[in-house]
């Protein structure tokens, strides 16, 4: 076992780094760094690439992940591409454009890479649950808003920080991460 005192997380989401920094236990520093991301829905393949780069431009220990929120009646997409839809139409967009769908079943899967000298190592979590029909909830960020986790009767973006935490696929990715490392709890 060792302790990991300080972590790299190359994102420019603050809100991922401190829910991150949360989940961990640990500092984390939000790192903006231009990576090449393949154009892949799923979201190990993008994350290993994305370490590997990541670690051999800062030369010292990096996370990097990737999030996809696949739609069943969508035969898994967006997945990886999620970003790409947030950024074009937002969480509402999706909505609407998943309006007419009787199948409203959805998986959000964080793929979590670590790179350091050893190499890189790829952990993930998921979560099943579905899609609303309207946003719901102000916390979070992304889709919290319009995705339901199985079990829970709110959305992400509809629970405090501590209780998404509790539950979440990056909590499932940094537990998976924790036991592969070999991390001190």
């Amino acid at each position: 076992m060792f302790a990991l005192d300080h972590i790299s997380l190359i994102t420019g989401n603050q809100g991922k780094a401190r829910e991150y920094e949360s989940l961990l236990g640990t500092e984390v520093t939000a790192v903006k760094e231009s990576l090449t991301e393949i154009q892949e829905t799923d979201v190990v393949r993008v994350v290993r690439r994305k370490a590997g780069d990541a670690y051999a431009k800062l030369k010292s220990p990096v996370l990097v992940d990737d999030t996809g929120l696949a739609l069943s009646a969508w035969n898994g997409l967006p997945g990886a591409l999620v970003a790409w839809f947030l950024d074009a139409v937002g969480p509402e967009g999706i909505l609407e454009m998943a309006a007419n769908l009787t199948d409203r079943r959805a998986t959000v899967t964080t793929a979590l890479g670590y790179a350091d000298e050893e190499g890189v190592r790829v952990f993930t979590g998921t979560l099943d649950g579905s899609l609303t029909t309207e946003p719901r909830g102000d916390n979070g960020f992304g889709y919290d808003p319009i995705f339901l986790p199985d079990g829970h009767g709110r959305t992400f973006a509809e629970m405090s920080s501590d209780e998404k935490n509790a539950v979440s696929h990056r909590r499932l990715a940094v537990d998976a991460l924790r036991e592969g490392l070999g991390l001190a709890t």
